[in-house]
């Protein structure tokens, strides 16, 4: 059976010491009722992660970025005109969470879907969400006025079946990742319905990578203004709350609308 132990060898690395790296690149969508979808911005973006099996439970502690880019020159966005509501010069919110890390229970099954005449696999991971939404403040309204968060995270990982079924961490790892969600709160829709798709392809690093293997852009970022997500958090934090872009948002609101003043 695949379970916890096959990912973290695939996800991550046996050596609960190891940092891992993902990149990945893509596009995001906006989609708006009665309109064609419209591709707002490229994406890039990276996590650092270590794990480790102990107690029964996968545990996983890491960081995470991703950048939005202007759609056409791939450039880091820092301002944002939205077309919808007529508003110029909206502040653009990266995604920059840390934490990021789970505790998940070693024995639940994988999804894994295999190719006979590649020999290669696909592990699949779909996570619907839905709950109160961190920004159901009335001071947020015109950056999501929903009282209820809803999004959609898939991933698809892909490997030769070979290193799948072996007992080593595997080096060669693709990913697809597809996210479902309302607007970002940065692009400030107010109570315009519609939802964006993120569409990206990433791959692992090799074990032994460092933040400077990164795509240029990333390593410039990080090594500038983000050092912390240089390396993975060294161990569990059990008091610790994962960051996402709605808490990150809610919790710089202040400075956040400060930028937007200037």
């Amino acid at each position: 059976m695949y379970d916890m132990s096959t990912l973290l060898r695939l996800r991550y690395a046996s050596d609960p010491n190891a940092d891992t790296f993902f990149q990945w690149e893509g596009s995001v969508y906006c989609f708006m009722p009665n309109e064609p979808p419209k591709k707002v911005f490229k994406c890039i973006g990276m996590n650092v992660s270590r794990a480790k099996i102990e107690d029964g439970k996968l545990w996983v502690q890491g960081r995470e970025l991703t950048y939005y880019l202007d759609p056409t020159t791939g450039e880091k966005l820092t301002r944002w005109d939205n077309p919808w509501t007529g508003e110029k010069d909206l502040p653009v919110v990266h995604i920059a969470n840390d934490p990021v890390q789970m505790a998940l229970p070693a024995r639940i099954p994988l999804d894994v879907r295999h190719n006979r005449f590649s020999g290669t696999s696909a592990v699949v991971s779909e996570i619907p969400l839905f709950y109160p939404s961190p920004l159901g403040d009335e001071k947020f309204k015109d950056h999501d006025p929903n009282k209820m968060y809803q999004a959609g995270e898939f991933f698809t990982f892909k490997c030769n079946t070979k290193d799948l079924d072996s007992d080593q961490t595997i080096d060669h790892v693709e990913v697809n990742w597809t996210r479902v969600s309302r607007f970002s709160p940065f692009m400030k829709m107010k109570d315009n319905t519609g939802y964006l798709v993120f569409h990206c392809t990433g791959f692992k690093l090799p074990q032994g990578s460092t933040v400077d293997d990164l795509d240029p852009l990333l390593v410039n970022e990080i090594k500038r203004d983000m050092t912390a997500y240089a390396t993975a958090p060294a161990e569990y934090n059990p008091n610790a709350k994962n960051v996402t872009s709605w808490t990150y948002f809610r919790d710089n609101f202040d400075t956040i609308v400060s930028k937007g003043a200037n």
